[in-house]
């Protein structure tokens, strides 16, 4: 059993308002994560896990819309000339 320090709410605060912050969230993340003596790391490989698949949602989610704007197009185009 592995015995990890706990965090005070002073703490958990301060990591919070870090992860607002656009660049440097995700270089506490990446410091977090590869710290193992740090309470914080399983937070961060799960936070940068769903992160990262949140993306690739949204990458996939774009390609499908314009993909069907432009079949769209095509055939739009077809029907009028």
């Amino acid at each position: 059993m592995q015995n990890q320090q706990s965090m005070s709410l002073k703490e958990w605060i301060i990591t919070i308002i870090l992860l607002f912050l656009p660049i440097v969230n995700l270089v506490m993340l990446i410091i977090w994560a590869s710290d193992k003596a740090d309470p914080r790391n399983n937070f961060a490989k799960a936070y940068l896990i769903v992160s990262a698949g949140a993306i690739a949602v949204m990458i996939l989610i774009y390609i499908a819309i314009i993909f069907i704007l432009f079949t769209m197009g095509i055939y739009i185009g077809f029907m009028e000339g």
